[in-house]
């Protein structure tokens, strides 16, 4: 098992803010990296939040912003599935790994901040090129699909509940978000 193993979700804030503070940490690149999907049956492409939808993600991202003081994040206009980045990110991670960390970073960025679609291929390719992705990287590889299916079906085995997780190496957990403080503390306890 990898050090530490990180099941996350692009599209919950939560998992948003935890990647940012592994970025301010200088984490990012330290974890596993395990995308899923609380809601797989999101549309493709995205379709825009009704006036619930968007009451409740505010009230989350207010709550949110106490937490984790000068997180920048924006509402989203909807919320994408994103069975299409998890996979680029998992060809990224496959063709040319030392991109990967910066490119996942940057995709919850897109999504968080400027309200991209991550099921449209085009922006997922956008992103990668902001990143310094080479284009020979497919993003959508041929073995990242299943690659993507085992971790839903560990997440799922595991019956890890909610996103974000962090488990280390020694089986503890870190989940949610925490204080910059606990978050460092759990790395370094590692």
């Amino acid at each position: 098992m990898p050090a530490y193993t990180l099941y996350s979700d692009f599209t919950s804030a939560e998992c948003y803010a935890l990647s940012e503070q592994l970025v301010a940490l200088g984490r990012s690149g330290a974890v596993t990296w395990k995308g899923v999907q609380q809601s797989p049956g999101l549309p493709m492409p995205m379709r825009a939040l009704d006036r619930r939808a968007i009451n409740v993600l505010d009230d989350e991202l207010t709550d949110l912003g106490r937490r984790v003081p000068g997180l920048i994040i924006r509402l989203p206009k909807g919320k994408p599935n994103t069975s299409r980045a998890i996979i680029a990110v998992i060809s990224v991670m496959r063709q040319h790994p030392v991109r990967a960390a910066a490119f996942r970073d940057a995709l919850y960025r897109a999504y968080w901040r400027d309200g991209v679609d991550l099921s449209d291929m085009a922006q997922l390719q956008h992103v990668a090129d902001q990143c310094a992705v080479p284009r020979f990287v497919e993003l959508d590889h041929p073995d990242a699909e299943d690659m993507a299916n085992d971790w839903d079906l560990d997440w799922a085995t595991e019956r890890l509940g909610g996103v974000p997780r962090v488990i280390r190496q020694d089986g503890k957990i870190l989940w949610g978000v925490k204080s910059v403080a606990e978050v460092e503390s759990f790395f370094h306890d590692g």
